[in-house]
């Protein structure tokens, strides 16, 4: 019997996470539809040594809808572009290899995708700390969610005044029309590709083509929080990262280039010394206020680090290649 054509095809993303990986792909399997809507799985294997073939391979032989892609050389749009051109369904999910799936996430995306008309849906991500806890600088982890209190069909903008402050908007959970959204050669640039950035940068750029996004409260994704990445060493390392690739991604999109650089510019000199202020005062009143003036002092320090990464966007750290990975 000839397996049905899929609704959508699951890309997932992977480099020498291999524990990781068979959870995301146990949890699509078992849980990313509850109607039976029929669907593929795609793992992009980004590792030279092709660490994820063996493992694909054995869930082919029982029947699984899955494929492997050798995706090389290291670089995450790499991965992205090759598995959107190995993908046989109109509509794309991405999954990111240390994520796990609740219940019914591809139909959600799916119907609200659908019912809004939209090109792209995205949906919350939520931390699951391997530990059991938050650091204790986060103890919420908010700096680890990805939530909006918005529901399902409610546009949502990725760059300029409607962008919402705070929210990183991301591949993460997604589901895209490929015939409106990767029209390009390389829908993700492939500059982008040891920093990250690049799905910011693709948003940015369908934005201004008049693609629309929209949100889908109920395609809830858990991610696995190592304790590495708890670390605030990693976490300042990321947030100056994060500033360097939020302001090439911008600057990439929006003309004209020298006035834009000159504005951003400005801006992450004045987001730099408002922080630097502030945990200078958060530093001297930290011993008058104990685990919450940690936590603020944190908070700023990591702002901080945002605004500078803004002020040298051109050398973005290739923070995919310099990080300790998480054990598989």
């Amino acid at each position: 019997m000839t397996a049905p054509d899929p609704a959508a095809s699951v890309v997932i993303c992977t480099f020498n996470r291999l524990g990781l990986l068979k959870a995301a792909v146990t949890s699509c399997l078992e849980s990313a539809t509850q109607r039976g809507t029929p669907f593929e799985i795609i793992i992009s294997d980004n590792s030279p040594s092709g660490h994820a073939r063996a493992y694909a391979e054995d869930l082919v032989a029982a029947g699984k809808p899955v494929r492997w892609v050798a995706a090389s050389p290291p670089n995450i749009s790499i991965a992205r572009n090759t598995g959107l051109r190995t993908a046989r369904a109109e509509l794309v999910a991405f999954l990111d290899d240390d994520l796990e799936v609740e219940p019914g996430w591809l139909d959600h995306l799916i119907d609200t995708l659908e019912r809004s008309g939209a090109d792209a849906a995205v949906g919350p991500v939520r931390p699951r700390f391997v530990e059991g806890t938050a650091p204790d600088w986060d103890p919420e982890g908010r700096f680890f969610t990805r939530v909006l209190p918005l529901p399902s069909g409610t546009p949502i903008a990725a760059g300029g005044q409607g962008r919402i402050k705070g929210f990183a908007i991301s591949t993460a959970s997604s589901i895209w029309r490929s015939s409106t959204c990767f029209t390009d050669p390389e829908p993700f640039d492939p500059a982008f590709g040891a920093s990250g950035g690049e799905d910011l940068d693709a948003f940015l750029r369908l934005e201004r083509r008049g693609r629309r996004f929209v949100w889908c409260a109920e395609a809830g994704v858990w991610e696995a929080i190592p304790a590495g990445r708890t670390d605030l060493g990693y976490q300042l390392m990321r947030a100056y990262s994060g500033g360097q690739v939020f302001t090439a991604a911008t600057l990439h999109n929006q003309a004209p280039p020298v006035s834009r650089k000159a504005g951003m510019l400005a801006i992450g000199a004045a987001q730099l010394g408002v922080g630097s202020l502030a945990v200078l005062a958060s530093a001297l009143l930290r011993p008058l206020s104990g685990a919450a003036g940690r936590q603020r002092l944190v908070r700023h320090l990591l702002r901080t680090a945002g605004a500078a990464g803004k002020l040298t966007w051109w050398r973005k750290l290739p923070l995919y290649h310099v990080e300790k990975p998480p054990a598989a």
